[in-house]
């Protein structure tokens, strides 16, 4: 999942650098918006290993 997000995040930076306008905003937007998916699919995987972690524990 992470890597295609990686991989949409590169495409929609292809598109910016080479069009102007209009298309150049929403791909810089788009790919902000991905970026944070990314991150925001980071924190969600890293919070569930840690409950499993106090899992084990408790």
């Amino acid at each position: 999942m992470r890597a295609i997000l990686v991989i949409a995040v590169i495409l929609q930076i292809i598109v910016a650098v080479q069009t102007e306008g209009l298309t150049r905003a929403l791909a810089e937007l788009s790919a902000f918006l991905l970026v944070l998916g990314i991150v925001f699919s980071f924190k969600q995987k890293k919070r569930a290993q840690a409950a499993k972690d106090i899992g084990r524990l408790g």
